[in-house]
């Protein structure tokens, strides 16, 4: 059996695994069908969010369980047991500088000016004084990191969340920060910007370091580790509303 049908059949499996939850995990969702956003009481009422495919969700939910408990953390634990310190720096500022790309890019549709030519003068210094963005020389230079996405501009433009979505193994989302993701990483793979010198982004080494450095930058998450029986709902909830505050904080700007 080559690889990629060993993929599926894991896949597979986990995901039947997920019509029941395991024991633990049970003891903690076993009052989800109380239907919280369906409840009057105010208490809990502010954690309501648009989620019509909320059985499909919390099957995906479980499913990122575990996947990251047998696949992505263990993954993470490896890589930081044998790279020094300085190396997974180097590796965090270099998916970092590929970021600028699309903030970039999403400054340019937002026409703000200011950001675009900060993020593109900070591309240019760190890919080339900070070798590929392994250095970031540009903040040393007091050249601020910025952030914008496509999901972003959508908002920017009136479009709407849409229906809450929970991704394999990328987490919490939304129909239209969905789609903002896989506009990026569309824009990042079509300027692919250090091709010429023999890397490749979109090669599957550097893809699968990108997964793993995110989930180091994120490992004080787990899925099922709050021990609430809630835990669902508020994280959708906060996912919702860290969205909403970036998208405040922009139209402040």
């Amino acid at each position: 059996m080559n690889f990629k049908k060993l993929s599926i059949v894991l896949v597979i499996l986990m995901l039947v695994g997920c019509t029941t939850l395991p024991k633990k995990e049970m003891k903690k969702e076993n009052v989800k069908n109380t239907k919280v956003v369906n409840s009057k009481n105010e208490n809990t009422k502010f954690i309501e969010v648009y989620d019509p495919l909320e059985p499909f969700n919390r099957r995906m939910y479980c499913f990122n369980y575990y996947a990251d408990k047998y696949v992505l953390m263990p993954a993470v634990h490896a890589y930081e047991f044998v790279t020094p310190k300085f190396v997974q720096k180097g590796v965090s500022n270099f998916f970092s500088n590929l970021q600028e790309i699309n903030t970039f890019a999403n400054s340019l549709l937002q026409f703000e000016g200011r950001k675009a030519t900060i993020t593109l003068v900070r591309f240019g210094i760190n890919s080339t004084l900070g070798i590929f963005g392994l250095f970031d020389v540009a903040s040393k230079l007091h050249l601020p990191k910025q952030y914008e996405d496509f999901g972003l501009t959508l908002a920017k433009y009136g479009v709407g969340n849409g229906p809450y979505l929970v991704l394999p193994l990328l987490g919490p989302s939304n129909l239209r920060d969905t789609t903002g993701k896989v506009a990026g990483f569309a824009t990042t793979s079509a300027v692919n910007p250090y091709s010429e010198v023999g890397v490749d982004v979109t090669d599957t080494p550097i893809t699968a370091a990108n997964v793993i450095n995110t989930r180091k930058e994120n490992k004080g998450f787990r899925y099922y580790g709050t021990g609430s029986p809630f835990e669902y709902e508020y994280v959708r909830f906060l996912y919702t509303k860290y969205r909403e505050t970036l998208k405040e904080v922009d139209d402040k700007k």
